[in-house]
């Protein structure tokens, strides 16, 4: 269960914002020759369902029915009245109930004579849905996440803002952290707590609590703060997932030199583009790089890796998010920050 408050906030993204991606995939789902596409939600893959309708249902599962023609149609085995409670935080699409909501997408899709469904991550999609869909109508069924993937790579300018204020929320938290604290759970009370009291929907952390052992995180609020640590901040805000990672020290010296990083990080980050390009890093003078990975929203997840040193990015992404390793005058730095978030009319003339 999310704990932040769920409301619609036309000032961040609007109905028309909304309204301009639906439209977009629409125009893909006809270009393509489908009658409809069909996006499932979880607690743990709600993205795809949040990027098309502004709406992170957070309970249990559900499913989006997104037709060539009109409103989406969340499609929900929840009551009504919590039915009617969606539709006045989302105003952006159709909410219908049933107990078997694979058979009312069937239903619905009957309507229009539907012939031909995409279904994002049809591999990933529960069996028993499909089974119901498929009892009311013999639909041909076909996976399209690269179809989903190419229209949700398209970057709009509300969600770069939003990528950018989820970003802040996460780095002001961290100055609520204690660098001479004994304990991990002592440094990532308050920070976590911080990112509550800022409106986050939520907030996961783990600790790499000795980096001169071990750069893995962990979930635990109980392991020893070595002199070097790092604290890895996933944040959720209005639907936008941000991972940010900082390195802190107890030591005053390395404490500075640590901030002094982490500052220039935040100039320098925004502009990279989302290639991967290793020449596009951020280093400091006399850093030497150590590992690398690009998560971006995918499918139905709200950050998946989709590119390291190994494997180069394959899709667009509408922003991705940079961890790099590296050492630095004997210490290790791990740092993330959100990339791509470049002029996005210089991105639209580009395109």
């Amino acid at each position: 269960m999310r704990h932040g408050l769920i409301q619609w906030r036309e000032n961040e993204l609007s109905l028309a914002d909304v309204k301009a991606r639906q439209a977009r995939l629409q125009q893909a789902i006809a270009a393509a020759g489908l009658d409809g596409v069909l996006i499932y939600t979880n607690h743990v893959r709600s993205a795809g369902v949040t990027w098309v309708s502004g709406f992170t249902p957070y309970w249990s599962d559900g499913l989006v029915l997104v037709l060539r023609e009109g409103l989406p149609i969340f499609l929900t085995a929840l009551s009504k009245r919590v039915g009617e409670w969606v539709k006045s935080v989302a105003p952006t699409f159709e909410v219908a109930h049933s107990p078997f909501p694979g058979k009312l997408a069937g239903e619905r899709l009957a309507r229009v004579g539907a012939k031909r469904l995409g279904v994002v991550e049809l591999d990933r999609m529960p069996g028993g849905v499909v089974d119901e869909i498929l009892s009311i109508l013999p639909v041909e069924l076909s996976d399209v996440t690269d179809l989903f993937t190419a229209v949700r790579g398209q970057a709009d300018r509300a969600e770069l803002d939003l990528v950018r204020h989820t970003d802040t929320i996460a780095r002001e938290a961290f100055k609520a952290g204690d660098v001479a604290s004994k304990s991990a759970g002592d440094f990532t009370g308050p920070v976590e707590r911080a990112v509550r009291l800022a409106g986050a929907e939520e907030c996961y952390v783990a600790v790499a609590p000795d980096l001169s052992r071990d750069r893995r995180f962990i979930r635990t609020g109980r392991a020893e703060l070595g002199r070097t640590f790092a604290v890895r901040l996933s944040v959720a805000y209005n639907g936008v997932w941000v991972r940010r990672v900082d390195t802190f020290s107890s030591v005053s010296e390395i404490g500075a030199r640590l901030s002094s990083v982490s500052a220039a990080l935040d100039r320098a980050s925004p502009a990279h583009p989302v290639d991967g390009s290793i020449s596009a890093f951020y280093l400091p003078d006399g850093a030497r790089l150590l590992d690398w990975h690009i998560e971006a929203p995918y499918g139905t997840r709200p950050l998946k890796v989709v590119a390291d040193a190994e494997t180069p990015l394959a899709a667009p992404v509408p922003y991705a998010i940079l961890t790099t390793a590296f050492s630095l005058d004997g210490e290790t730095i791990v740092a993330s920050r959100p990339v791509g978030l470049g002029d996005i009319s210089l991105r639209e003339a580009a395109e």
